[in-house]
């Protein structure tokens, strides 16, 4: 008995950052066979994403040379210049566009896949691809609200931030304080931006495994992310700083290879950046969906009743 009650009590204490890292490197084992469908598909969209944005890369290049004929003196323009610039502009707005709302929706059918499944595999939970199917089809609106206040939210604060930088640079005379105040703003918007992206991921979590979304869905990360900052931000700087290394790897190689030249760029290159990139979104998630439960432990809610309520909810929905 008392080995039982030692045992319940090691396995209620919190888990630290190097813990949770450590658990969610097994979600994708304990997922079972749903995971390899999930990766197979992950690689898949993120190979694709790179090859179309690298496609239409020559478009935005060709545009940027046009511009800076128009806006040099000379009179040695050619006569059909504001008309090349405006299809090239009419031309590559309608293919990011189209890429980009392609891939919104192809991601977050991933996303809310992925999450579920995670979400089901830390809580020894087995489901079916139909059941995960289920899920899919029942939270696909709410999970895609809730992304788009992430991605209104991010933007807003990208605004901000880049007003409030500007405004500093604006009004310092380059003194040493003036350097200072601005490399303790820049460090004040980057905590910022790390506590408030933790929040953010946790809500899409929220949204994917209980039934609240939107505002509901941020306004529960913010209730469970109290007691739980230090490690929310210690996580999400860990998981940013590998995301950031593998871009930074990625166009090191370019650059070295010599002028950006995106129609002649390595495509094997591009292919394991996106297949890097794609595996750490999925252990990103792993983390998130770990840190979520970690969260509602800290409260003291348990898991079991959150998904014995998803059982009830998916039979009703099944019959």
């Amino acid at each position: 008995m008392g080995f039982s009650s030692k045992a319940m009590a090691a396995s209620s204490d919190p888990l630290g950052v190097l813990q949770i890292l450590w658990e969610s490197l097994h979600l994708p084992i304990k997922s079972g066979q749903l995971f390899f469908p999930i990766l197979l598909l992950s690689l898949l969209s993120s190979s694709l994403l790179f090859f179309c944005y690298f496609s239409i890369a020559p478009i935005p290049l060709d545009l940027v040379s046009k511009i800076s004929i128009l806006l040099e003196e000379t009179n040695h323009r050619p006569p059909d210049l504001l008309l090349d610039i405006e299809r090239d502009l009419r031309d590559f707005a309608g293919l990011a566009t189209s890429i980009t709302l392609f891939f919104f929706f192809s991601s977050l059918f991933l996303v809310l896949a992925t999450l579920y499944t995670f979400a089901m595999a830390y809580s020894n939970r087995n489901i079916t691809p139909k059941d995960l199917l289920l899920r899919i089809a029942r939270r696909w609106y709410q999970t895609m609200i809730t992304r788009l206040y992430v991605v209104l939210l991010t933007a807003g604060l990208g605004l901000l931030s880049s007003l409030g930088v500007g405004t500093a640079k604006l009004v310092s005379d380059g003194s040493s304080a003036a350097f200072s105040f601005g490399l303790s703003l820049a460090g004040l918007l980057l905590l910022l931006y790390l506590y408030l992206l933790t929040r953010w991921s946790m809500s899409l979590v929220i949204a994917a495994v209980e039934e609240t979304w939107g505002i509901g869905a941020l306004s529960w990360s913010v209730e469970l992310y109290i007691g739980n900052k230090k490690r929310g931000i210690v996580l999400t700087l860990m998981l940013l700083a590998i995301k950031v290394a593998i871009y930074g790897a990625f166009a090191a190689v370019m650059m070295a290879s010599g002028p950006p030249q995106p129609t002649e760029a390595p495509m094997a290159i591009v292919y394991i950046v996106a297949a890097a990139d794609a595996l750490w979104d999925l252990y990103s998630m792993a983390v998130y969906t770990v840190f979520y439960y970690e969260c509602r432990k800290s409260h003291g809610l348990e898991y079991t009743g959150l998904h014995a309520a998803l059982v009830r909810v998916n039979a009703v929905v099944v019959h």
